[in-house]
């Protein structure tokens, strides 16, 4: 047993020793041998919008002497770098992107882009030791089609302060299950619903069961703060939608009827039917 564990011993030491010796200079911070920018992205808060801005953060290492992005639709980006290869798309960068104030050695920059419609990809390159690399994120912006106008009334006018407001129901371009109240609370709040896969009937005809995600409205409530809005099954669980009665609808006309919960951050402040009646 004791010259078991001895052999083991050795054998740990041994692989300790070869990944120190195999190790590439650069991966222990501060003995970096390259110029690197690392990018991140952040949904922003009001007044943006999550689903066409968004913030990137460039952190650039110690090796980096200055550093540039370009924003690019993700396609157009493919055929430049089947056109001239990853060198001639980094040079491309260079010379057609944003150079970052503010980078230079260890730093990081904030930027927030905006209006972004469809797919795009954010490449930065860093620049230090006559030497160039590039890295890159890709988002998707939402895009929308008006699918019909109408009116949506709101049960609980003494929250909202209105009883009801026009809009239009937006299906989204890349996501045919995928709809939007446009500016329903007011400019800017929109309020999205997604089709899910169950039907039923009523008086009124067949309809479509569909989820009401959680958003924030520019309602406030007392001292609560801000007023959110969500379907049941967010409060408690799926079930209540799909099996225990308090689902939403949409007819084949393109009514919809919606089970909705109002609610803050300290709790409940009630659920009930909402409508969107097409003109």
């Amino acid at each position: 047993m004791k010259k078991y564990i001895n052999r083991l011993f050795i054998a740990f030491i041994s692989a300790m020793a070869l990944v120190s010796c195999s190790e590439d200079e650069g991966t222990v911070p501060g003995n970096d041998n390259k110029p690197v920018v690392t990018i991140y992205q952040y949904t922003p808060g009001r007044p943006y919008s999550a689903d066409n801005d968004l913030i990137v953060r460039f952190a650039a290492n110690n090796q980096t002497e200055e550093a540039y992005y370009l924003v690019e639709k993700t396609a157009d980006k493919n055929t430049q770098i089947a056109s001239v290869g990853e060198e001639g798309y980094m040079e491309r960068v260079v010379s057609n992107g944003v150079r970052l104030s503010g980078i230079s050695g260890e730093s990081n920059v904030d930027v927030t882009l905006t209006d972004l419609y469809g797919d795009y990809t954010i490449t930065a390159v860093a620049v230090g030791k006559s030497t160039k690399t590039a890295t890159e994120i890709t988002f998707s912006g939402l895009d929308w089609t008006d699918v019909v106008s109408g009116t949506y009334y709101f049960a609980f006018d003494n929250v909202t302060g209105m009883s009801s407001r026009p809009t239009v129901l937006q299906v989204c371009t890349t996501d045919a299950n995928l709809y939007r109240f446009k500016d329903v609370f007011e400019t800017g709040y929109h309020l999205k619903i997604e089709l899910i896969d169950y039907k039923d009937t009523d008086a009124d005809g067949e309809y479509q069961f569909f989820r009401i995600p959680a958003t924030d409205t520019p309602f406030t409530y007392g001292d609560y703060g801000t007023v959110y809005v969500r379907d049941i099954g967010y409060w408690y669980s799926e079930a209540y939608v799909t099996e225990y009665g308090y689902e939403s609808g949409m007819y084949e006309d393109y009514n919809c009827f919606l089970c909705i919960q109002y609610y803050v951050t300290a709790g409940n402040l009630g659920f009930t039917y909402d409508f969107f009646i097409v003109d």
